[in-house]
């Protein structure tokens, strides 16, 4: 299944499952809209959701009336599972379980059963066991492993899979040794999207490695969520006695091997930058004789450079590999998704511009993320349609006249920067729209449209993570107040995304596009809203007193920065958490801070600030401020990041500036390399960012005012 309908599938079923059961069926049928296959699609998924509630709540054994005398396990696991399953034959043997291939009885498909070593069983305890087991089921996605069913039965811990007819991403290693740079960056993210949605979910699966990887089809499988963390829960003793050492040494990342309780997503971003490590090089990258060895190294020496072992590895991916590696957690990428986006790069880019740590996009190959678990505080969003529009109306005039009244070095017109400064801008009947028309287009990176979107009176459009949607405020026909649009680029078709009397602006895609928050206008001000991308039922998330403009999400998923309105002129920036908790400040003084974008590795923020006396373009630390540098020279606003983090634009005096960033080590904020101006263009300033950049820097979507 491509990604894109993934998603789509993924946002049904999410939404299915929030309805009572009884209207299940009848919210699926609305939502597929007559798209046979997609129906089909969600509701299979839907089908095996309520049947593995059945199966793990009533685990096998209960339905067996004896047990068998002590035998072999193949015909111990054939009696006590008999009716159910019928099983065919012993398929692989390790250390903590015994794989079966069996029938499924019931629904005529082969399966893989994995039994636990009866010692291992006892001191994991069943009950324990089985509810890992049972959190873990709840997982979909195309890249993980489905379990089917579980119990415990004659005393032998179980769990059943589908039979996958494929490999091991181990067993190909051992074949193959190494892989292509191509296929292993593309196997690890796939990987990386699957752990990104467990981790959405709360499971951290503490054993990634080439064991736990299947391979169907060429696309990756990830196997066993849960299964470590179970044994883990055993702890102590118990296990001890077993002989069994919990983990694999050469994918553990440090605190694992020093014994430390609390392991977060960060350990598997490490086991999968090992695993990526030994795709490329053909060993691990602390390979030693002895398992104590192998902990020593983990735990006191760098990893290697790949570009030691293979010359075709590319500056920016070792980099990317090197990060994941950190000793430390807080110096690793943030989410298994920011790794997977660290592995590509602009094409444009050269070997010098990606070889330093830092490069992670907010977009393509990122999967679920916490928005799955968004909540809403405050109300739905219903009842308050008849005061929206008045109130827009002011909160629109405020935001508008202040930024503007505060921003004297920019020139929407571009018209007073020296001749030889700039470069050529387009024509007059190059630039879509007449005089005084608000327009949207899309131009590349000399400033030449290359499209015109018709929108009437277009505002803050926002590029989908993936770069084939486009978002953006409008007003529809006959409406005084602006609702949302979402635009295929592909197919040019576009769909309404708001359709009420409320002035809703200012959308913000979360990292794997699946939400879209807004702000929809309040008796008091502005609201911030979310819902689906798809469409469907928006819910309030916060609401407060003023004007409220999300403005970028963090990487993770997990909050919004927002400018929010403070008085009658003021601005600051706060952290909005995604499931509704209270704001925190982020950047709060006496001058006023607005637009502010995190960077792709999630370590720092650029915002606007009028602190000097004019505004100009900051960076400073995340998620605690107070390395704050400046990055514009003579003024700037609304700052972009590129999706490697390597450019950040802004626009001064009408001109589009790209400030080319250095480095980052340790604690250093990056630096400023070089700043060239792109291109000129009628820009249209707001108090909020009114263009987006695609993830390579090549293409800019603007809202323009000729």
């Amino acid at each position: 299944m491509r990604p894109d309908r993934w998603r789509e599938v993924d946002a049904i079923l999410q939404q299915a499952l929030a309805c009572e059961p009884a209207g299940r069926d009848a919210f699926v049928a609305q939502a597929c809209a007559g798209d046979a296959s997609l129906l089909s699609e969600v509701s299979s998924l839907l089908a095996a959701h309520d049947h593995a509630d059945d199966f793990l709540e009533r685990p096998a054994a209960e339905a067996l009336g004896v047990l068998a005398e002590p035998a072999r396990l193949t015909e111990r696991l054939a009696i006590a599972l008999a009716g159910r399953y019928d099983i065919e034959g012993e398929l692989a043997r390790g250390g903590m379980a015994t794989v079966f291939l069996a029938r499924d009885v019931r629904h005529d498909r082969r399966v893989a059963i994995k039994v636990l070593r009866e010692d291992l069983a006892a001191a994991v305890g069943a009950e324990r066991f089985l509810e890992e087991v049972r959190v873990t089921a709840s997982l979909q996605h195309p890249n993980i492993l489905p379990l089917f069913d579980s119990g415990n039965a004659d005393g032998l811990l179980w769990y059943a899979m589908p039979f996958v007819e494929g490999e091991t991403l181990r067993s190909r290693l051992e074949r193959e040794r190494r892989l292509t740079v191509d296929e292993s960056v593309r196997l690890v993210r796939e990987i990386a999207d699957a752990l990104e949605h467990a981790h959405a979910h709360g499971v951290v699966h503490r054993d990634v490695k080439p064991e736990n990887v299947l391979l169907q089809g060429g696309h990756a499988l990830v196997a066993d969520f849960g299964i470590a963390l179970a044994l883990e829960h055993a702890g102590g003793e118990r296990l001890t006695r077993t002989g069994i050492a919990l983990g694999t040494p050469q994918y553990m990342a440090p605190e694992q091997a020093s014994g430390e309780r609390t392991i977060d997503a960060r350990a598997d971003v490490y086991a999968l930058g090992a695993v990526l490590h030994e795709m490329l090089v053909g060993q691990s990258p602390f390979s030693a004789s002895s398992r104590a060895a192998v902990l020593w190294r983990v735990r006191n020496e760098p990893a290697t450079a790949l570009a030691t072992h293979r010359l075709d590895v590319a500056p920016f991916l070792d980099a990317a590999v090197q990060r994941a590696l950190a000793k430390r957690p807080e110096d690793r990428f943030s989410s298994a998704a920011a790794f997977a986006a660290a592995l590509s790069v602009p094409p444009e880019a050269t070997a010098s511009e990606t070889g330093a740590l830092g490069t992670e996009e907010a977009a393509e190959g990122a999967g679920e993320s916490h928005d799955g678990n968004v909540r809403s505080r405050g109300r739905i969003v219903s009842a308050r349609w008849a005061l929206y529009a008045a109130a827009a109306a002011m909160v629109l005039g405020v935001v508008g006249g202040w930024f503007l009244a505060r921003l004297p070095l920019f020139d929407r017109q571009a018209s007073t920067a020296p001749a030889n400064s700039w470069p050529a801008a387009p024509a007059a009947d190059q630039w879509p729209g007449s005089s005084g028309e608000m327009t949207l287009a899309i131009v590349d990176r000399t400033g030449r449209p290359q499209r015109t979107i018709r929108a009437n009176r277009p505002w803050t459009p926002r590029l989908s993570p993936d770069g084939k949607h486009l978002a953006y405020g409008a007003y529809g026909d006959g409406r005084t107040t602006s609702d949302l649009w979402v635009m295929d680029l592909g197919t040019g078709t576009t769909q309404r995304l708001t359709d009420d009397d409320a002035d809703s602006t200012d959308p913000q895609w979360n990292p794997n596009g699946s939400l879209v928050a807004y702000s929809v206008s309040a008796p008091g001000g502005k609201d911030i809203t979310v819902q689906r991308a798809g469409g469907g039922q928006a819910r309030v998330l916060a609401s407060r007193d003023g004007a409220q403009f999300p403005s970028d999400w963090l990487r993770d998923g997990s909050a919004l920065l927002v400018t929010e309105q403070t008085g009658s002129e003021g601005y600051d920036i706060i952290v909005q958490p995604a499931d509704g908790s209270p704001a925190r400040p982020y950047a709060a003084t006496l001058a006023n801070e607005t637009a502010p974008r995190i960077s792709p590795d999630g370590r720092w923020v650029a915002f606007t600030s009028d602190e000097s006396g004019k505004p100009e373009v900051y960076l400073d630390s995340y998620p605690t401020p107070g390395r704050r540098t400046v990055v514009s020279l003579g003024g700037g606003a609304h700052p972009v990041w590129r999706g490697d983090g390597r450019e950040l634009y802004y626009w001064q005096n009408g001109s589009l500036v790209a400030a080319q960033l250095g480095s980052t080590w340790g604690n250093a904020a990056p630096s400023v390399s070089a700043r060239s101006v792109l291109f000129r263009a009628p820009y249209s300033v707001a108090i909020n960012t009114m263009y987006d950049v695609s993830a390579d820097g090549q293409r800019f979507v603007i809202v323009g005012q000729r």
